[in-house]
């Protein structure tokens, strides 16, 4: 009967060594899985740089830099094409048509953005000036098509000297869904 005690009582003893174990394992894993969580925070903090060509920072999905005018393209450009490059430039010139194009990429809904864009302007430019002064870039024409491609036949229509309103119905013909009935 004594043993008996005496197996049970080291019994409970090493189950209370094997919980004491596994519970300075479990503080272990809390401690490495938090400290790889700030690390993970520094780091996205760090990488929010400012590259010394304006404002950089991010907006949801996509990153917004500031210039002191529209002669001065976002930093963010040196990781594109060229062709994406000439497409901000014209941007300027064909500003108040853009205004009044809608954007068929899902952006207009917020399904590519988080805060619906109201014009192919916006694809392009977060903040705009009046007349002269700072401009807001986005980066969300960067990589989508749809933007690209909308803003390229901004540009050829006007060079056909076509008026504003009709780039408006040429860039709805192409793009805007055709309605089922």
């Amino acid at each position: 009967m004594m043993r008996r005690q005496r197996l049970s009582a080291e019994e409970a003893s090493g189950q209370a060594a094997d919980e004491l174990k596994a519970s300075r394992i479990r503080s272990i894993m809390y401690a490495a899985l938090l400290a790889f969580a700030f690390i993970t925070l520094l780091t996205a903090c760090g990488l929010a740089k400012d590259d010394g060509n304006g404002d950089t920072h991010q907006h949801g999905s996509e990153t917004w830099q500031t210039t002191a005018s529209y002669d001065e393209l976002p930093g963010f450009l040196a990781d594109y094409t060229p062709h994406t490059s000439e497409l901000y430039e014209a941007v300027q010139k064909h500003a108040h048509i853009m205004s009044g194009i809608t954007c068929y990429c899902g952006c207009a809904e917020g399904i590519a953005v988080e805060t619906p864009h109201d014009s192919l302007l916006r694809c392009y430019v977060a903040e705009h000036p009046a007349d002269e002064g700072s401009v807001t870039w986005t980066n969300h024409s960067t990589s989508c098509g749809i933007c690209k491609k909308e803003m390229e036949d901004v540009i050829a229509l006007s060079k056909q000297g076509k008026t504003a309103e009709e780039i408006r119905v040429a860039i709805d013909a192409s793009y805007k869904p055709k309605q089922k009935g």
